[in-house]
């Protein structure tokens, strides 16, 4: 197995990346939520439970509080 990297991204380009994973995550279980009506009640309310933290997430982000912590990544 490869070591660990550490690399510092500039804050544009870790905002984007963070952003867009959100986004990904929202649009997949919508996804899922909308073309599997049959889900059973567990996983529904684990998948909109998730869609909840995405979205508060997104928010943060937007609000700049996210931009606080650490923008390095692990490679």
């Amino acid at each position: 197995m490869a070591p660990e990297v550490t690399v510092r991204l500039p804050t544009n380009q870790w905002f984007t990346h963070e952003f867009v994973n959100s986004l990904t995550s929202v649009r997949s279980l919508a996804d899922l939520l909308v073309e599997y009506p049959g889900l059973d009640a567990g996983d529904r309310c684990r998948f909109t439970a998730i869609l909840r933290d995405e979205t508060e997430r997104l928010v943060r982000l937007i609000e700049g509080r996210e931009l606080e912590s650490d923008t390095s990544a692990t490679l």
